[in-house]
């Protein structure tokens, strides 16, 4: 586990390495320097995935282990934009901003022997696909770049949507069925900022999860009504200064 009283984490010395098909496809529009629009698709094949499910031992309970699937397939669409505003406005100059936005379909296929087990009739949740693990099913970023070249300063400013994410697959246990546990949709907020100190130094400050949302996890099955909650914690806020030298 992670932390006190966090999920089991068993690990698998039995997994094999997962092959992958990646085909991609993208069309770019530059209207001018620092501007860009674009559009993509992407489709993997993937043979052998490795997945997150939840199993049982007596000794330590319903526990998180990876295993090879048979097959898994992921696709999706990505939209992005990036423009500097002082080509709009001059008094914003260094000023830049972006976004993109990322839809994703993903799904894996179960073992025969796993499948079996929710096609049982004292469990009777059958289900031969699902979501695949770590996959959410969309995320958004947004952000601006603030360059004081005479300065030499850099403040950066970062927001990102995470979508409804699958973190362990559905199990069964002493004849009951435990749903799938996902992570519902959050946003995270960062900021950064550089200070050049001569032509080799640089004094650089982070603070990251500046928002600090509520994290729930959830179980989640179309064999349940709603979602039922796992699990709410906050990561809290991170704060790091350093210092960069370059030979």
């Amino acid at each position: 586990m992670d932390y006190l009283g966090g999920d089991v984490f068993i690990g698998n010395p039995g997994l094999g390495m997962s092959s992958l098909k990646n085909y991609d496809i993208r069309a770019d529009y530059t209207p001018y320097t620092g501007g860009l629009l674009s559009l993509s698709y992407f489709y993997k094949d993937i043979d052998d995935p490795i997945e997150y499910l939840q199993r049982y031992a007596t000794n330590v309970g319903i526990y998180t282990t990876p295993e090879n699937y048979p097959k898994g397939k992921l696709d999706g669409v990505e939209v992005e934009v990036r423009q500097q505003v002082d080509r709009f406005l001059e008094s914003l100059k260094g000023l830049s901003l972006g976004a993109n936005a990322t839809f994703i379909n993903s799904q894996v296929t179960l073992p025969e022997e796993e499948a079996a087990q929710f096609d049982q009739p004292n469990i009777q949740a059958p289900m031969k696909t699902r979501d695949m693990t770590g996959a959410p099913q969309h995320l958004y970023n947004l952000y601006f770049i603030e360059d004081l070249v005479d300065a030499g300063v850099q403040l950066g400013l970062f927001y990102t949507v995470r979508g409804d994410t699958l973190v362990a697959g559905a199990t069964t246990t002493g004849g009951a069925f435990v749903p799938s546990v996902y992570d519902k949709e959050y946003g995270t907020l960062n900021f950064t900022a550089s200070k050049k100190i001569g032509d080799r130094l640089k004094l650089k400050f982070q603070a990251k999860n500046l928002l600090d949302p509520k994290i729930e996890q959830v179980y989640r099955s179309r064999y349940i009504s709603g979602d039922k909650l796992k699990s709410s914690y906050q990561r809290g806020m991170d704060f790091t200064l350093g210092l960069e030298y370059r030979f």
